[in-house]
């Protein structure tokens, strides 16, 4: 029991960090600095051996020739430049004397996040009401906040913000700042105008009005359509039929000549 309480004791003053080190956030494409948290280490100049390693692997050390050298700032801390996702991860900083002693270890866990995209800021109109919506590209773990006239609007952090026609005005601005933890962007400045032709869509059936009147003027017209050929067939087989007939009625003497009537005798009397 004292062993562990001992070593409990010992391990952070040697700066040795636990698995549930909190992350170091950075962002994508920035640069960042992970500071050894040994102040004062330049004025050692070369006397010192500073070793960096990230997830274990060897990424800086002073006194040998590494694959991966990485720069560093005056005072040893690691600067990296142009962060990407693979960048994340556990750093440590080792530091020994000129006599090789240990002299301090510090651990960094980085976490890397995309950088938030700049809102989009659209809105609708109803009877009574305007609904602004903030539309971000990554909305992953993104806070948002609202802002009329530049001026922030307190416990408004939500995706949308709705607002009564009776308290807007056309000189109101609105605008909404998407952040997390290592950026922020800001959207437009936006004037929100509702016109009448903006409220709530009248609908038939349950479906909007012009959707409707879309649907019944295509299948009046396809009607109309259909009886239009109905009638022209029908006109088509009439004029047809009477061309037949008067073909037959032209064609009949031909094909039936008409026998002559008998011919009479003399009239013959009876005998006496």
């Amino acid at each position: 029991m004292v062993l562990v309480v001992l070593i409990s004791l010992i391990l952070p003053s040697l700066g040795f960090a636990g698995a549930d080190e909190e992350c170091v956030y950075a962002t994508v494409g920035k640069t960042k600095v992970i500071d050894h948290d040994y102040p004062g280490l330049e004025l050692f100049e070369q006397s010192f051996h500073l070793r960096w390693t990230h997830d274990s692997k060897i990424v800086y050390d002073n006194k040998k020739n590494t694959a991966k050298k990485y720069q560093t700032t005056k005072n040893g801390s690691l600067l990296l430049e142009n962060l990407q996702l693979d960048n994340a991860g556990t750093y440590q900083a080792t530091i020994y004397d000129n006599l090789g002693n240990h002299m301090k270890s510090t651990v960094t866990r980085l976490c890397l996040l995309v950088p938030v995209s700049k809102p989009r800021l659209t809105h609708t109109c109803t009877d009574s009401s305007v609904t602004l919506r903030c539309d971000v590209g990554n909305p992953v773990n993104v806070h948002v906040t609202w802002s009329r006239n530049r001026n922030t609007l307190p416990g408004q952090t939500g995706a949308t913000l709705t607002i009564t026609k009776a308290t807007l005005k056309p000189e109101d601005s609105y605008a909404c700042t998407a952040s997390i933890k290592t950026s922020e962007e800001k959207s437009d400045d936006v004037h929100p105008e509702c016109t009448d032709d903006d409220s709530s869509p009248v609908l038939l059936f349950g479906m909007e009005l012009w959707l409707m009147v879309l649907i019944l003027a295509g299948g009046g017209g396809l009607l109309l359509i259909l009886i239009t050929l109905g009638c022209v067939c029908r006109s088509r087989r009439q004029h047809k039929r009477r061309l037949e007939e008067e073909e037959e009625m032209r064609l009949a003497p031909l094909t039936h000549p008409t026998r002559p009537p008998p011919t009479k005798g003399p009239k013959l009397t009876p005998a006496p």
